[in-house]
């Protein structure tokens, strides 16, 4: 089941990213024709490219972890043995399940908040709750990635720095 709904939160992220990069791109694409091919400019336009690169970031958040590519210090990793490092990624990933479940609830309570004071966006006005939404969201989505990677850590053996730089040279092949 945990497996069926790791590639269900893949997908709708894929998705979601290549939605939001093309939609920054093709309103950024039409501001620059209205603006020098017209000597007009849509007024809109800004704050759905801004509102778009924040989704991105937040969706990205989640996939960053699922990858195991987000900026992190490997040199306690390199200098204990893989058994210690084991502990390392669960002990670094409940601490990133603390952080998801207080985004998490803070989003929500946010997203809450400015719906029940109806504000909306200045040029879409659209509501600014849903630009807030997606903060909550990306902390139940980095909740999951997070207890995919103790998963991960739990089940799989541990593996010494040299093999895992080993892996990584037969990636690059």
């Amino acid at each position: 089941m945990f497996e069926a709904l790791n590639k269900l939160i893949d997908r709708l992220e894929n998705v979601a990213m290549v939605a939001f990069m093309s939609i920054a791109t093709t309103v950024t694409a039409f501001q620059v024709v209205y603006r020098y091919g017209f000597n007009n400019s849509l007024s809109w336009a800004e704050e759905v490219v801004i509102y778009s690169i924040v989704c991105m970031s937040f969706v990205g958040a989640s996939m960053g972890v699922r990858h195991g590519v987000h900026i992190s210090v490997d040199v306690l990793n390199a200098l204990v043995p893989p058994a210690v490092n084991r502990w390392l990624h669960i002990t670094s990933a409940v601490l990133g399940i603390a952080f998801a479940i207080a985004l998490a609830y803070l989003g929500f309570k946010l997203f809450s908040s400015t719906l029940d004071r109806g504000m909306l966006s200045p040029a879409l006005r659209m509501p600014m709750a849903w630009v807030y939404f997606p903060i909550g969201l990306s902390g139940v989505l980095l909740i999951i990635r997070y207890c995919w990677v103790i998963r991960e850590a739990w089940v799989k053996p541990p593996v010494s720095l040299a093999e895992e730089l080993a892996a990584e040279q037969d990636k690059l092949v």
